[in-house]
């Protein structure tokens, strides 16, 4: 076994990086606080060795751990200090000595305060021991007693006197002339500006919508991969030496961040073949990547993208031998960005519920790929199963097929046919055939949408009077809920046909 004496491991976690992002209703603040934290304890270690460590003992600290010798720590005594990995959103990082250690996590709490004003670390620290299992076990469990007993501390609101920002309550402290108006912003959101990249434009996300004041819709998504801990858990449980553990948790963290990077890219590729047949002869990409880390995904982009996208990205992650779920909520540009976020991150949610039900799992508890969308037109949606409970419920039945399981397109057919009931080919057959007018008339379509709120008899009832003009509707029982969820997106979806772009050929 290696020598451990007096060694230290340090688990680091960046608090509410999401409610830091999505805390404010501007694309200009939203995009600036996304690079804000991009890589942010990595930043902050490689500042402390610039400013705190002398020059001639910066090579004892070693942060670049995708490109450095993975066992220098535990071969190399001069070595201080070496970041392990970043997993999961967590940084593990070895220390030789408890003093080191401290200044360290510090001047990382200092220096994330001071960057982003109100973000928190959570760190939680052991002393190192022989076996990579127990401690990898031991640390997180330690992480999270700490978060649970961690007050979520915040800077200090406004007092009664003081003018304060409407979301975050804190006091504005910012006079900024900006074409030729004064404008006022609270330390936070000045903050969130100053990163904003100056090579793109303010107004992004307006750039997006199909045409501003008539078709001005957009569509947050928020993609998370299914049961990632357990599967890092599986891995590293039992492997006892930290030299083995070193070298399976890198490879492991660089896949997963490898294969979830490059299935977004392959999405945005997409997205910009299909971008013609929305917007024609635009200078402008109608998505923007607001977080990719690791199988933590959030992009904004057209509403007709949003749901063709995010099942070409699912059905990609899943040919990477991964799984994922995802939340898409549908918004006007002038709905407030924060709310659409939080509404899309409960569809995510919804869709992970149903895809761990036990019925539906695959071979040795294999999860299949769900999404779930909701269009946003109350600020209370973020409460979705209420929301849902309210307005989707007639008679005790849910009139919504929601969320929507995504086939797998290689192995896992026993997924594929316990899923069937869910399954998007559903969604995507109605979506085609309510756009056809010459399989029934919008205006009709539309009717039928605001009828089956109305129930079954008047669902049964309508479409004996559709059926007198030509229109045959059959199984009303089995059906209406894929027609509901069709009907509701069909005028802010891209509806592809056969031979469109990536469409699948059912």
């Amino acid at each position: 076994m290696e020598h451990t004496e007096e060694n230290y491991i340090a688990m680091y976690d960046t608090r509410g990086i999401q409610e830091y992002i999505f805390r404010t209703n501007y694309a200009k603040e939203i995009v600036g606080a996304s690079c804000l934290i991009d890589s942010i304890i990595i930043k902050g270690l490689n500042k402390y060795v610039r400013i705190l460590v002398k020059e001639e003992e910066r090579e004892q600290y070693i942060v670049d751990w995708k490109n450095d010798n993975p066992l220098e720590f535990l071969n190399n005594k001069n070595i201080v200090m070496q970041v392990m990995f970043i997993g999961g959103g967590n940084a593990y990082v070895l220390f030789r000595d408890k003093t080191t250690c401290q200044k360290v996590n510090r001047f990382l709490g200092k220096y994330v305060l001071e960057k982003t004003y109100s973000l928190n670390v959570a760190v939680a620290v052991l002393e190192k021991k022989e076996s990579f299992a127990d401690d990898y076990k031991n640390i997180n469990d330690e992480m999270e007693r700490i978060k649970k007993k961690m007050s979520n501390v915040m800077p200090v609101g406004a007092l009664p006197f003081m003018e304060r920002d409407s979301i975050t309550g804190f006091p504005i402290a910012v006079m900024k002339i900006e074409h030729d108006k004064e404008n006022y912003y609270c330390t936070e959101a000045d903050y969130k500006r100053k990163a904003f990249p100056k090579n793109e434009s303010e107004q992004i996300f307006d750039n997006m919508v199909t045409l501003k004041g008539d078709d001005s819709n957009l569509a947050i998504c928020h993609i998370d991969g299914n049961s990632m801990r357990m599967q890092i858990k599986k891995k590293i449980e039992h492997v006892e030496l930290y030299s083995d553990a070193i070298k399976i948790m890198r490879a492991l963290s660089l896949e997963i961040e490898t294969a979830f990077r490059q299935t977004f890219d392959k999405m945005t590729e997409y997205m910009q073949q299909l971008t013609p047949k929305i917007k024609e002869n635009t200078e402008h990409k109608l998505y923007r990547e607001l977080i990719v880390a690791g199988d933590d995904i959030t992009f904004v982009c057209n509403a007709k993208l949003a749901r063709s996208a995010v099942e070409n990205f699912l059905e990609n992650i899943m040919e990477q031998g991964y799984s994922a779920c995802a939340g898409v909520a549908y918004f006007n540009s002038h709905f407030p960005f924060s709310d659409a976020y939080k509404v899309a991150e409960a569809c995510c949610d919804s869709a992970k519920k149903c895809a761990k039900k036990k019925e539906h799992l695959g071979v040795n508890g294999k999860v299949g790929c769900y999404m779930d969308f909701q269009i946003c037109t109350n600020i209370r949606a973020a409460n979705l199963k209420a929301y849902r409970d309210k307005h989707y419920l007639v008679d005790g039945q849910s009139i919504i097929a929601r969320p929507y399981y995504v086939p797998c397109k290689i192995e896992q057919e026993q997924l594929n046919i316990k899923n069937e009931e869910h399954s998007i080919v559903r969604l995507k057959e109605w979506l085609k055939k309510f756009d056809d007018d010459k399989f029934i008339a919008r205006n009709k379509a539309k009717k039928l949408r605001n009828i089956i709120p109305e129930g079954l008899s008047g669902i049964e009832s309508y479409l004996l009077f559709l059926k007198s003009r030509g229109i045959e509707l059959d199984n009303p029982k089995e059906q209406y809920r894929y027609w509901y969820d069709a009907l509701e997106i069909l005028d802010i979806d891209l509806v592809l046909r056969e031979g469109d772009t990536n469409e699948d050929k059912n």
